[in-house]
């Protein structure tokens, strides 16, 4: 999928149900996310991340933190509470619109839109902090590399970047899949179609190899992230720039 066509998808979704959107319980469609609920639970993965880290050795401090895919800010408000500035990137203006409604959970963020697959708002060495979560699963793996990299660029020297992504199916046939992606983008093309969430996946080992000349690998693990799916096999990498 396409940047224009995922942005297409991602206004689409978010008009009809901005948090289900975001966070895809099945028993939370049709606008049945309790808001305190929802963001609560942005604050809990936000906490468990921060322990999670703190065993390894990372402290989650700085001046800035970025959540790249940030929607509505579910994240962006919890890490705004750790960093002095916290800074949500996403590529639906409707997201973004939504995120600064709620501007009151949180009054040292700021929300950019971004369409494109660079991240010119990122001036060099000016992040301390990057995570992105449910996120690149939804993007194609060549673009996916690419904002890796441009997070990277933005990193200062030591800064942490944290991302979950799925490596590969534990269950089902890969080419099977993209085809039934290609079948819902043509009926999607020709008016038929609905919006539709794309999973996506990059092998742990060349992703790893992939970013080894900006960042090395401070941890990587499962992560057994329910909005992954069952049948996938997804992990938490945790980079640190060079």
């Amino acid at each position: 999928m396409n940047l224009s066509r995922l942005q297409k998808n991602f206004e689409t979704l978010a008009a009809e149900d901005p948090l289900w959107t975001v966070l895809s319980d099945k028993s939370k469609k049709g606008g049945k996310w309790d808001t305190s609920e929802f963001f609560q639970s942005g604050e809990d993965c936000i906490r468990g991340l921060q322990e999670r880290l703190e065993r390894i050795g990372i402290p989650m401090t700085g001046e800035t933190a970025l959540d790249f895919g940030c929607g509505v800010g579910r994240l962006t408000y919890p890490l705004s509470r750790r960093f002095e500035h916290a800074i949500g990137i996403d590529i639906s203006e409707s997201m973004i619109s939504a995120a600064r409604e709620n501007s009151d959970r949180g009054k040292n963020c700021s929300f950019l839109l971004n369409t494109s697959n660079s991240l010119p708002a990122l001036s060099d060495a000016s992040i301390d902090f990057a995570y992105s979560d449910i996120v690149f699963q939804h993007i194609a793996p060549r673009y996916t590399k690419h904002y890796l990299l441009e997070i990277s660029r933005a990193l200062k020297p030591g800064g942490i970047l944290v991302f979950q992504l799925p490596s590969h199916l534990l269950q089902g046939n890969p080419i099977r899949k993209q085809l039934q992606y290609k079948l819902k983008a043509f009926l999607q093309a020709i008016g038929l179609g609905s919006a539709y969430f794309e999973m996506n996946a990059i092998r742990r080992e060349a992703l790893i190899q992939f970013l080894q000349s900006k960042t090395e690998l401070a941890h990587v693990q499962d992560w057994d992230y329910p909005a992954a799916g069952p049948n996938w096999q997804s992990y938490l990498y945790v980079f640190r720039k060079r």
